[in-house]
C-alpha cells in the first residue's frame, strides 16, 4: 500500500527494503500493475479538487455591479475549474481606487456586503485581498499614515468576515512599517486567519530598488526573510510567504541550493502572472520548462495555493482562456506528490513524528519501559550488522582451535521477542521510535556461533560461546529470565546491575573475563547517552585484548535552516499539570509553600526550550553544508583512561543568503573492523531506521550571507554527577566581522545527563 513520503525514505531505497522478499505470482503482479495504472488515472483525474487554483480579481474585469454580484463571479470562476478567488476585501472600487499624487486623498469606503454569500463560502472559497495602492511604507508621510489607516480598517473586515485567508503584496525590498503594523495584529489580536505576503518577481521590480545603491547580496529570500524578522518570525501557520512568478525568472529562482532554501520557509503557495504562459502545439496555454521546474521543485504538499494573476485583458475575448491557465498549472504539478507517495517502501510509521521534539533518552538514570524496548527490537538491518560484527570476531578469536568464547552483553535490554533474522514489522508506540535504538538480542549472537560452526568447524570441534547479559532494568530482568528459560535453554548468565559495578560483582562472583563485548547504549550523536561513561566502567574487569563492539564512534554535524523547528522549540510551553515533571536540565523539583512541586527554571522557559539537544525527525529543514563534519570520536575498549571530556570547532563555508537554526546531529559507528552502520546523511546505512537526527538549536536564527563562514564551538563537559553540552556559534564575514552568539546551556542548567 502506498503512504506518504517522508524524509526516511531518501534513506530506504527500493531495492534495499525489497531484497530477500519472494516475488508474488504472474498473475498477482498482473492484477497489482491493472490496480497501480488505475490508481494513478484516479489520482491523476483527482487533480481539479486535490491542486487549488485561484483567480486573482483584476482592474479588467471591475466594475460597480461586482461588489454587489460576487457569488456570480464565483460561479464562473468554478465553471473554469479555479476553487477560490482573491477578492478585493474593501470591494472593486475600494480596492482599484488610483491616488492622485500631491492631491487630499478619500479612498471610496468598503462596499462588499457580507449577506450575499453564506458564511461558509466567505470562509473557504474567498481570499480577501488587500487593496493594491495601499503603501505604508510611502516616501509620502501622508500617504503612508493613510495607508497604514486603511489595511487597519480592511484587516477588522477581513476579521469581521470571518475569511479564513487573506494576502497583501509587498512592493518595496524594506517594508518596516507594513512589518511593524502586521507584529502588532498578529502578536496582540486574538483573531487568526492565514496571511499570504506576496513577494516582488524579483528585487528589480521593488519601488525603492536603486541599481547604484541596493546591495548586490538583496534578494527575494533576504525580502522575506526581514518582513518575517519584523513579525518577531510569528508561526509559520498563520504567517506565509507567496512567490510571484513572472514571464523572467531571477537568478534565485534558477539557482537549486538558493531555491531550496523555500522548503525551509512557511510557504504558502505562488502567484503566476499570466505572461509566464506561452501556447503548446494544440494551441492551449502552457507553461515552460523552467516555469514548470521551479514549481515542482518547490511542490512539497499538495496543499500548497496557486493564484493566477491576469496582467492582460485577453481572457475576456478568449472564453476558454481562464480553464486552460488553471489545466496547465495542474498538469505540472498535479503527479509530484504521487510520485514521491507511491515510492515510499519502508514500513516504519513515522509520518506523524515529523519535526516533534523528543527528549533524548537518559537509560542510564531513567529505566525503559516495554513499549519503548518493543521499538527498538524492530530494526533488522541493525541486528543483522551486529551478527555481522560477531561472527568476525568469532572467524578471527577461533582461528587458533579455542573451544570457548566470553561474551558479556552489556545492556540487554528484554533479549530476543522475535527472530532478528525474519522480517519485522514496527509497531510504533505514542512517544515515537526514539533515540537510543533497538538493544542487542542475545539471540543475535547465539545464532552466530550456530553459524559459524556450521561453516567452520566439524561436528564434535565445536566453539562455545559463554554468554553473559548485564542490564539493570529490574523489569526487562523478567523478561530477560523468561527468555533464559524458554529459549535458551538457561545458557545465559543473567546479571542484575548497573554495568558500572560488573568489576566488583565478576570477581566477587568468580566470572570469567570476557573475550568480547557487545553493547549498543547510543544515542542520536553516538555519545549523548553516555555509551562512553558506561563502557569505562568496565574498562577493570577486561583483558587486555578483549574486543568490544563496537569499537569506534564519531559524531557528525551540519548547519541547518528551519524556520518552522525553530518556532516550534520557542513555542513549547509547560502544562499546569506538569509543573512538577523533573526538567532535562540540572536543577530537580521543589516543594514549595503551598505543597505543590515545581520544577524552577531560573534561566527562564524560552533559554530553557532553547538551550536543549532534541531528537527530531527533520521535514521542515534544508541542510547548508554539502557535507557533514565530524564532532567528537570515542574508542573502546579505553584502555588509557582518556578522558570522555570534549571540544570542537567546526567550520562550514556559506554558499548562500540564509537564517542558521542550529546544527543537525548524526552518528557512525564501526563495529568490527569493516562492518559499519551510519545515520550520516551522506553515508547513511540503507534500510536502518534507528536513531532520528538529533538537534542543536541556536537561541535566535543567525542571519548568514553568502560567502562568510560559521562555526560550531561545543564543549563536551563531565563532573561527578554526569555529563552535559555547551556550544555556541560564530559568524564570521569576508572583511574579518566576527559575530558570536551566546554560550548555550552552561553548566548544564537546561539539558543534563545524570549517570
Amino acid at each position: 500500500m502506498s503512504s506518504h513520503r517522508t524524509y526516511a525514505d531518501d534513506l530506504f531505497p527500493q531495492e534495499v527494503m525489497d531484497s530477500g522478499t519472494a516475488s508474488p505470482p504472474q498473475d498477482y503482479q498482473s492484477s497489482t500493475s491493472t490496480s497501480s495504472q488505475s490508481s494513478h488515472q484516479h489520482y491523476l483525474e483527482s487533480a481539479n479538487s486535490r491542486i487549488h487554483v485561484g483567480w486573482v480579481t483584476s482592474p479588467y474585469e471591475a466594475n460597480e455591479e461586482l461588489d454587489t454580484a460576487i457569488s456570480g463571479h464565483c460561479s464562473r470562476l468554478g465553471e473554469a475549474k479555479y476553487t477560490f478567488v482573491a477578492f478585493p476585501v474593501g470591494g472593486v472600487v475600494r480596492g482599484f481606487w488610483k491616488p492622485v499624487e500631491g492631491a487630499k486623498n478619500e479612498p471610496p469606503v468598503i462596499q462588499l456586503p457580507d449577506v450575499q454569500l453564506a458564511n461558509n463560502l466567505w470562509e473557504t472559497y474567498v481570499t480577501g485581498r488587500t487593496s493594491p495602492w495601499i503603501d505604508c511604507d510611502s516616501e509620502d508621510p501622508k500617504f503612508a499614515e493613510l495607508s497604514e489607516e486603511s489595511l487597519i480598517t480592511e484587516l477588522n473586515y477581513i476579521a469581521y468576515m470571518g475569511l479564513n485567508s487573506m494576502t497583501i503584496q509587498l512592493k518595496r525590498i524594506s517594508s518596516p512599517r507594513t512589518a511593524a503594523l502586521f507584529n502588532k495584529w498578529v502578536w496582540t489580536r486574538n483573531t487568526r486567519f492565514t496571511m499570504w505576503i506576496q513577494l516582488p518577481s524579483s528585487v528589480e521590480q521593488c519601488l525603492d530598488f536603486d541599481p547604484q545603491s541596493t546591495p548586490k547580496t538583496i534578494d527575494i529570500w533576504t525580502i522575506w526573510a526581514n518582513f518575517r524578522r519584523g513579525c518577531y518570525n510569528f508561526s509559520g501557520v498563520y504567517l506565509q510567504a507567496m512567490l510571484r512568478i513572472a514571464g523572467d525568472l531571477p537568478d534565485e529562482f534558477v539557482d537549486r541550493k538558493r531555491v531550496d532554501r523555500w522548503k525551509a520557509e512557511p510557504l504558502g503557495g505562488f502567484v503566476v502572472e499570466t505572461d509566464v504562459y506561452g501556447t503548446d502545439r494544440n494551441g492551449m496555454a502552457s507553461l515552460s520548462s523552467a516555469h514548470t521546474s521551479f514549481l515542482r521543485q518547490l511542490w512539497t504538499s499538495d496543499g500548497l495555493r496557486i493564484l493566477v494573476d491576469p496582467k492582460t485583458d485577453t481572457f475576456l475575448y478568449n472564453v476558454t482562456l481562464k480553464a486552460e491557465y488553471a489545466l496547465a498549472l495542474r498538469q505540472a504539478v498535479r503527479d509530484v506528490n504521487y510520485k514521491s507517495s507511491e515510492s515510499s517502501t519502508t514500513s516504519l510509521a513515522v509520518s506523524e513524528y515529523k519535526d516533534v521534539l523528543q527528549a533524548p533518552l537518559q537509560p542510564l538514570s531513567e529505566n525503559l519501559d516495554s513499549s519503548v524496548y518493543n521499538v527498538f527490537e524492530q530494526d533488522k538491518i541493525k541486528y543483522d550488522a551486529y551478527g555481522d560484527a560477531v561472527m568476525g570476531v568469532l572467524k578471527d578469536l577461533g582461528a587458533d582451535g579455542r573451544k570457548e568464547i566470553v561474551i558479556y552483553l552489556l545492556g540487554g535490554g528484554r533479549g530476543p521477542i522475535s527472530s532478528p533474522n525474519s522480517p519485522t514489522k514496527v509497531n510504533v508506540p505514542r512517544n515515537g521510535p526514539v533515540t537510543i535504538g533497538v538493544y542487542i538480542h542475545g539471540t543475535t549472537i547465539l545464532r552466530a556461533e550456530k553459524e559459524y560452526n556450521t561453516n567452520f568447524r566439524q561436528k564434535g570441534d565445536h566453539l562455545k560461546v559463554k554468554l553473559y547479559i548485564v542490564e539493570k532494568n529490574a523489569n526487562a530482568i523478567i523478561t530477560l529470565r523468561y527468555m533464559n528459560h524458554r529459549t535458551w535453554r538457561r545458557r545465559v548468565t543473567i546479571i542484575e546491575s548497573d554495568m558500572r559495578s560488573l568489576p566488583e560483582i565478576a570477581r566477587k562472583m568468580n566470572y570469567h573475563q570476557p573475550d568480547l563485548i557487545v553493547s549498543e547504549l547510543l544515542g542520536s550523536i553516538g555519545d549523548n547517552e553516555l555509551s562512553p561513561e558506561c563502557l569505562d566502567g568496565v574498562t577493570d574487569f577486561l583483558k587486555p585484548e578483549t574486543i568490544s563492539i563496537p569499537q569506534k564512534y564519531t559524531s557528525y554535524v551540519a548547519p541547518i535552516m528551519s524556520n518552522h523547528i525553530h518556532q516550534t522549540i520557542r513555542a513549547q510551553s509547560i502544562p499546569y499539570l506538569a509543573r512538577g515533571l523533573p526538567s532535562h536540565g540540572r536543577l530537580q523539583p521543589e516543594l514549595n509553600g503551598d505543597g505543590a512541586w515545581i520544577q524552577p527554571y531560573p534561566q527562564g522557559d524560552i533559554i530553557n526550550n532553547m538551550d536543549q539537544i532534541y531528537v527530531v525527525f527533520l521535514s521542515k529543514y534544508i541542510s547548508l553544508s554539502r557535507e557533514s563534519k565530524e564532532m567528537f570520536t570515542f574508542q573502546h575498549p579505553n584502555f588509557q583512561h582518556q578522558t570522555n571530556e570534549r571540544s570542537a570547532f567546526i567550520e562550514f563555508p556559506v554558499d548562500r543568503n540564509t537564517d542558521i537554526m542550529g546544527f543537525a546531529g548524526y552518528f557512525d559507528l564501526h563495529l568490527y573492523k569493516n562492518v559499519i552502520l551510519s545515520t550520516v546523511p551522506e553515508t547513511h546505512t540503507p534500510g536502518m531506521m534507528s536513531w532520528f537526527p538529533a538537534l542543536i538549536p541556536l537561541r535566535e536564527q543567525l542571519r548568514a550571507d553568502d560567502g562568510d563562514t560559521v562555526a560550531l564551538k561545543i564543549d563536551r563537559k563531565v563532573d561527578q554527577g554526569g555529563v552535559w553540552y555547551e556550544w555556541n556559534a560564530q559568524l564570521k564575514k569576508p572583511n574579518g566581522e566576527i559575530i558570536t552568539t551566546p554560550i548555550q546551556n552552561p553548566n548544564g542548567e537546561s539539558y543534563y545527563m545524570r549517570m
